[in-house]
């Protein structure tokens, strides 16, 4: 096999073309126009609001995932499910809730139609707050807890109605989540915002509002912690022209009398914040309906500017603005040539490397294809298909690899079922259906697998015959379910049974029942016959959530839940 000739075909006419290219262009550079520096400026900056604006959606769904975790929207559900207004139920989930994403929503809530209030604030990793009012209590308690249940340690209380917030107001009324006007925290006195989400009984009345805060000083470190140049700035305002968040030094909000106060744009000290926001109100009023993002040029005392702006959290029910401004100068420093020049040498580079390139690239394009579709689907977690490629050159020797390559991914070694990593490629692959929207709306089930006794057979017998023992029991496994659901080592002696189409509790029960009659009949070793027994957790997708973290938390705690029982019923 001739391993140097793809390197040949490919590789040396490039090498000669990109120091042809680079030369032409260092001579030329010099040359480059203030137009085309413009044009790239521009779509730089609007590039750069789009990005801002999706790292802070992203941040702000973190408060939607959170709601979700307590109780999954119904409008993502296929029939209706009651709330849970029990106290340990609702303690539970909250933990779970609260935990997803401490940088954003570390504070999650419930406020009762009655006035009673359960909350959780994940302080910090080791500090954690219940804040607990029940049913016609005079005043709510604050707890520092370790695990739900726990109210050993009464920190204060104190005289808190959850019904007379704004965000049980806003919520309570609405069909779907809604966020809050910017109000300054009861407790911390911060600038928040609260994203809130009625909850109802079964026979439709208003049980309580669900709700997750978000600080403006979370949003504002996101931003700062994005790549702005040291020369421009961007920041966040909502449709009243108020700031919400900016990546200078200068804070959205001022100290009046202990309190924080909101700034206006126009009251922020920066020139260059005032300067844009200017010019964003005056395109917004002579420009309603035009296309976003936003990208233009002016001119000031202090030179040319450059200002991208994007609408931000639409799809969350915000209206909020991103906006990004650049001194020109930051771009157009070392330019001083001529476009034209510069894109006619581009032509003819462009050119020139189509000759030498489609006569090449023609020959290898379809197998890449092909390898390409065949790696999106190994990451997808589906299936490779066959490849149909017979080559002599690196590309054959890649696709011959990849069928091992698969097996080496998906495929536990020990046992010969799908490991950990394409468990979740899987899973992840049935999200996805939900997100688009299109299809049948994909049901699962998770049973999350704990061996129980499994340690005393690599202590008696050793660790050949736990490995033996390993491979039976995933043996037993695969026969117990459907050919079209997965069996998965999530680890040492834990497994994860993927059970496609499932939807309801029933069903799942039943598959436990079968997994564990099969699974704890006893094996023959070479040293004799053992058993093991069996703990399952399991939890229902979406029912249960649509993260696979949290599904996965949800399963490992019903299974040691399981395993507890049985330990106390021996």
């Amino acid at each position: 096999m001739n391993n140097s000739s793809l390197r040949r075909q490919l590789v040396l006419p490039y090498v000669l073309l990109v120091l042809f290219v680079s030369a032409a262009i260092a001579w030329v550079s010099y040359r480059a126009g203030e137009e085309a520096v413009g044009t790239l400026s521009r779509r730089v900056l609007a590039d750069m609001a789009d990005r801002i604006g999706a790292v802070t959606e992203q941040h702000l769904a973190g408060a939607v995932v959170a709601l979700n975790a307590v109780a999954p929207d119904p409008a993502a559900l296929p029939g209706a499910q009651p709330f849970n207004t029990q106290t340990t139920t609702l303690e539970e989930r909250l933990w779970i809730a609260s935990g997803l994403n401490m940088d954003v929503s570390n504070y999650v809530y419930f406020g009762g139609a009655d006035g009673s209030f359960i909350g959780l604030n994940r302080v910090n990793r080791n500090s954690v707050e219940l804040y607990l009012r029940e049913p016609g209590a005079p005043a709510r308690n604050v707890y520092s807890v370790n695990a739900p249940g726990d109210r050993d340690r009464l920190l204060r209380s104190d005289d808190f109605d959850p019904r007379q917030r704004a965000w049980y107001g806003v919520a309570a009324h609405k069909a779907g989540p809604v966020w809050s006007p910017v109000y300054n925290d009861f407790t911390s006195r911060e600038p928040t915002i609260t994203l809130a989400r009625a909850a109802f009984k079964p026979d439709r009345s208003l049980a309580g509002v669900l709700a997750t805060d978000v600080t403006l000083m979370v949003l504002t470190h996101a931003l700062r912690s994005a790549n702005i140049s040291g020369n421009g700035v961007a920041f966040i305002m909502d449709g009243e022209g108020y700031v919400i968040a900016t990546s200078g030094d200068e804070q959205p909000f001022r100290m009046v009398d202990a309190t924080p106060v909101r700034l206006r744009v126009d009251e922020m000290e920066s020139p260059l914040i005032r300067d844009a926001y200017a010019r964003v109100q005056e395109w917004k009023k002579s420009s309603p309906d035009a296309p976003e993002p936003l990208s233009l040029e002016f001119a000031t005392d202090a030179g040319a500017l450059d200002i991208a702006a994007s609408s931000t959290g639409r799809a969350l029910g915000l209206d909020w603005t991103t906006v990004v401004v650049m001194p020109k100068s930051a771009f157009m420093r070392g330019v001083t040539g001529s476009f034209v020049q510069g894109m006619a040498i581009a032509a003819l580079c462009v050119m020139v490397a189509l000759i030498l390139g489609l006569s090449v690239l023609n020959r290898v394009l379809r197998d890449i294809r092909v390898l390409t579709d065949a790696a999106k689907k190994i990451g997808d977690g589906e299936p490779l298909p066959s490849l149909d490629i017979r080559r002599r050159d690196e590309i054959g020797q890649l696709a011959q690899s990849f069928s091992e390559m698969e097996y080496n991914l998906r495929i536990d070694k020990l046992t010969a079922v799908f490991n950990r990593a394409s468990l979740i490629a899987q899973i992840a692959s049935l999200r996805r259906q939900l997100e688009q929207k299109s299809g049948d709306r994909p049901n699962f089930a998770l049973l999350f697998i704990d061996l129980d006794h499994f340690k005393k057979i690599n202590d008696q017998f050793g660790h050949g015959a736990g490995d033996r023992m390993l491979v039976a029991v995933a043996s037993r496994l695969k026969d117990s379910v459907r050919v079209t659901d997965v069996v998965a080592r999530y680890g040492g002696d834990e497994f994860v049974v993927l059970l496609k189409g499932v939807t309801n509790v029933d069903d799942v029960i039943a598959m436990e029942e079968k997994i564990r009659r099969i699974v704890e009949q006893p094996v023959q070793l070479d040293h004799g016959k053992a058993s093991v027994g069996v703990s399952i957790g399991w939890a229902l997708f979406p029912e249960d959530g649509e993260d696979v973290d949290a599904l996965l938390k949800i399963a490992d705690k019903r299974m040691f839940d399981t395993k507890r029982i049985r330990k106390a019923a021996r």
